[in-house]
């Protein structure tokens, strides 16, 4: 996803004045878009930059160095200070090829969160592994995906911590077009991924109405190329669509790049 990739983690950060922590560490994966839970809306913009030195393909490993840069606008409706944030989070993957049509992509990414009114610097930490089986029907491809993610935050004048770890798992048809995007052939993509998190998610703490969030409902449309789109020659996307994310007190809609797997 383009984040808010937005995951698509961000920091933790103690609101002067205030009692609410913002999760950077969450939004550092969920991607680009906006996102309400309960009294607080939470806007993202996540460009996924990264650099492939080595191609996978069905016989051969490949790596790719990831430098996701997240920025965050807070507004809360209930009277507090609003707030900015940027995160870094950079990292590496590897795409390991098990079958012809099945592949491991473990990851590990380490970096920093700050907001804009001169907060301390939140360390941001995290490692997980994805799996995407590829199955050809009749006239369309089945995607398969799982992941687990777990990260972590740390702010560094001592505030407090809110790590999260989470399963994933969606089922993506694509279908292909004769829709044509920068001389390149496209497919229609459509996928629901289902996200269990293993302890409860605080996307936005408050000490006296913290808000836990369990599991939560993807819904996605793209359009995506098996070769990939080159953007200002900085990064490449796969593609580019919505999705719609929806849980208890929690909805989402962002800007995709395509299946998250």
């Amino acid at each position: 996803m383009l984040a808010a990739c937005f995951c698509r983690a961000s920091s933790v950060y103690a609101i002067k004045e205030s009692e609410d922590i913002i999760n950077y560490a969450y939004s550092n994966w969920i991607g680009s878009g906006f996102y309400k839970v309960d009294d607080r809306r939470v806007f993202l913009f996540r460009a996924p930059f990264s650099y492939t030195p080595r191609e996978s393909d069905s016989e051969n490993w490949g790596l790719e160095l990831l430098f996701p840069v997240t920025l965050g606008f807070h507004d809360y409706t209930d009277g507090q200070d609003n707030v900015g944030t940027m995160t870094f989070v950079p990292g590496v993957r590897f795409v390991y090829p098990v079958l012809d049509n099945w592949w491991l992509k473990p990851f590990g990414q380490f970096g920093f969160g700050k907001d804009f009114s001169g907060s301390d610097i939140a360390w941001i930490y995290g490692a997980g592994i994805k799996s995407l089986a590829t199955f050809d029907l009749k006239s369309s491809e089945l995607d398969f995906g799982t992941a687990f993610t777990w990260a972590d935050q740390n702010q560094s004048g001592g505030g407090s911590d809110s790590g999260f770890s989470m399963f994933d798992i969606g089922l993506n048809s694509r279908w292909p077009t004769n829709i044509t995007v920068f001389d390149r052939k496209s497919d229609l993509n459509l996928y629901f991924v289902y996200t269990q998190f293993v302890n409860d998610l605080d996307f936005e703490r408050a000490e006296k109405d913290n808000k836990k969030i369990r599991r939560l409902y993807k819904f996605g449309i793209a359009l995506s190329s098996k070769d990939k789109f080159p953007i200002f020659g900085l990064f490449n996307l796969r593609g580019g669509g919505l999705d719609v994310t929806l849980g208890e007190g929690y909805f989402g809609i962002g800007l995709t790049t395509g299946f998250p797997f």
